[in-house]
């Protein structure tokens, strides 16, 4: 398991937040995102230029092998805020271990834990505003690994790009929830 590096994360801030455009009395699961996103980049063996930046479009090839084999991997959790303003985190370490245990279930290789949990970190702070206190609120982040590689030949990739989302969320189902 990759569980040591000595990489900083490159920080790029967004010019100016998106956070007035949204309104958070009427979110859509999953549909609207954070200002900022996390890659980092798997080539020659190792992960490498781990980036915050701007969310927005990724550039990718359509000969990439996550669109010929389907070699992606994705997990979630969320972030809560309590009256005090704290953000939370359920089960952070538990999301992290399954990442990497279906990262190597797809012949994907592991990502490192102390990246990932700065990442994760850094993100929340610089989005901290996106986390909304109050019942049924929360930020969902959604961790991905996937194959960038270039071949439709039958193969594991080579090359990966593993990202982090933040989405603000509101209660998933409406009304009462029946447990079967």
């Amino acid at each position: 398991m990759n569980s040591s590096t000595t990489q900083k994360i490159d920080i790029q801030k967004v010019e100016s937040s998106r956070i007035g455009e949204v309104d958070f009395s009427n979110l859509t699961f999953g549909s609207t995102f954070s200002d900022h996103m996390f890659e980092c980049d798997y080539k020659d063996g190792a992960w490498q230029n781990p980036t915050i930046k701007p969310y927005g479009p990724l550039t990718i090839s359509p000969g990439a092998k996550v669109f010929h084999y389907g070699q992606a991997v994705f997990e979630g959790m969320k972030a809560y805020k309590d009256e005090n303003g704290k953000i939370w985190l359920f089960r952070p370490e538990q999301n992290y271990l399954r990442i990497n245990k279906s990262s190597v279930r797809m012949a994907m290789p592991e990502f490192p834990h102390d990246i990932f949990f700065e990442a994760l970190t850094t993100l929340i702070k610089l989005d901290r505003d996106w986390v909304k206190p109050g019942l049924g609120n929360s930020l969902y982040i959604r961790p991905f690994v996937m194959g960038t590689q270039v071949g439709v030949g039958a193969s594991p990739s080579t090359e990966y790009k593993f990202m982090i989302l933040m989405s603000p969320a509101q209660a998933y189902y409406t009304g009462d929830v029946k447990v079967v």
